[in-house]
């Protein structure tokens, strides 16, 4: 009787309907972002994340059901290098005019490269820069900074909290940011053998060399892999990295050439600060 009554009261919760969110929206490009909206507003505002755990923001086509969160949000916090931002932008014009659309990578020295990206049945090749932001304590400081001043004057009601929250954020992406140069300074191969190249901006300020065996956005050659194969023998790698929604069918491959393992990271975490901290552990681990 007890467990009937249990169920019955399980039933009624569950057809209550939802209780509606009544803060305002603003949008991300990716889930780190919404670490970063989180940490200087508290819970005062709800969030919209565009692509979602497990998607790959390099070839990223929004959903229908995204667009009606666009529409009623009052800021898009792009991360500013990625191609979709781009080609989303002039869909947006028509359905949210009043839109604050930001790019929150203004002022990053951006590390150049290329990409090929399948576009409309088309192959194009186009002229990039490395999106990864995010991923180094210095450009995330220039991010939390952009996107402070672009909550501050979309909520200039809520200026005073989100200032003091964001000093006690820059506060921890310092504290970040000393204990991977404390991680990382007894390191003697400053090498990291990566499939995707996503550590470039962390490379660049810890003093590392990234070497990416995907190739112009594309997987790897016979040719290339062979030359990746012979420079990780000459520098003694044998830890091949990859991010967690890729395929890791040419890591593997490399790896027993090498006869080394695959380490899977995850930068499109939420939880930038612990993603950092364990993509540190994996990096100082290399014997």
């Amino acid at each position: 009787m007890k467990k009937y009554l249990y169920f019955l009261i399980a039933l009624l919760f569950a057809c209550q309907p939802k209780q509606k969110d009544g803060r305002e929206l603003v949008s991300v490009s990716i889930l780190p972002q919404k670490y970063f909206v989180d940490q200087i507003t508290g819970n005062l505002l709800q969030v919209n994340v565009l692509v979602p755990p497990g998607s790959s923001p390099h070839n990223y086509s929004i959903l229908p059901s995204q667009m009606k969160d666009m529409a009623k949000s009052k800021v898009w916090l792009q991360v500013g290098l990625l191609t979709f931002e781009d080609a989303l932008g002039d869909k947006l014009a028509d359905i949210n005019k009043d839109l604050n659309i930001v790019n929150c990578s203004e002022g990053i020295d951006p590390i150049a490269g290329s990409e090929c990206e399948e576009e409309d049945h088309e192959h194009a090749h186009h002229e990039a820069y490395d999106p990864h932001v995010w991923l180094a304590p210095a450009e995330s400081k220039i991010m939390a900074q952009n996107t402070l001043n672009a909550l501050k004057t979309s909520f200039p009601q809520h200026a005073a909290i989100f200032d003091a929250n964001y000093e006690r954020f820059i506060s921890k992406i310092d504290s970040v940011s000393a204990l991977i140069n404390q991680k990382l300074a007894s390191l003697t191969n400053r090498n990291i053998l990566i499939f995707h190249p996503t550590l470039g901006y962390y490379a660049r300020q810890f003093g590392l060399t990234q070497i990416a065996l995907e190739l112009d956005g594309k997987e790897p050659s016979p040719m290339h892999m062979k030359s990746i194969v012979d420079l990780a023998r000459e520098q003694n790698i044998r830890v091949i990295f990859i991010q967690k929604e890729f395929d890791v069918e040419n890591a593997q491959q490399l790896a027993r050439e090498l006869d080394g393992e695959v380490v899977i990271i995850d930068p499109l975490d939420y939880d930038w600060e612990k993603q950092l901290q364990d993509i540190t552990e994996k990096i100082a681990a290399q014997k």
